[in-house]
């Protein structure tokens, strides 16, 4: 999952990537970054969320034997949600001690696709754009965002 991050001060890629938990060569394929890239202040640079996220998902951590279906079975999750809110493919292996994101009881997400809009994002988590507004941070509706839905109880 990614956000847009508007760079405020000149950086460089290393600093980005410190300040993001990753690297420079991930920086470097998410935003098709071919060579050296002097960052400029005020441009953007697509990053992958890294943090938790206003403490809507915590961190599993992979058990020997464990399996995305298990791990998603065990959290009543969609085994394909959870592949996509972390980023991974269907023919990944994931390995003990690896970290998972799992989302916390009464969160629903989505990750939006290609040319959906406010209302479209809505529908899919079964509330109104004005809800969404307030509990995403940031929405840019680009292709992967996650965008998330606390249910009120």
């Amino acid at each position: 999952m990614y956000r847009i991050y508007q760079i405020e001060d000149e950086t460089s890629l290393d600093d980005i990537a410190k300040k993001f938990n990753t690297t420079v060569q991930n920086l470097k394929q998410i935003n098709g970054i071919l060579n050296d890239y002097n960052v400029q202040r005020g441009s953007y640079i697509i990053v992958p969320i890294s943090d938790m996220e206003d403490g809507n998902f915590e961190i599993y951590r992979v058990k020997q034997g464990d399996s995305i279906y298990s791990i998603a079975q065990a959290f009543g999750l969609n085994y394909i949600d959870l592949l996509n809110l972390n980023g991974l493919d269907r023919d990944q292996y994931i390995y003990p001690n690896q970290e998972i994101m799992i989302p916390k009881k009464d969160l629903v997400f989505i990750i939006t696709k290609e040319n959906e809009t406010l209302s479209d994002a809505a529908d899919r988590l079964d509330t109104t754009e004005e809800e969404m507004i307030r509990q995403n941070r940031t929405i840019y509706l680009v292709p992967d965002q996650l965008m998330v839905y606390k249910k009120r109880v």
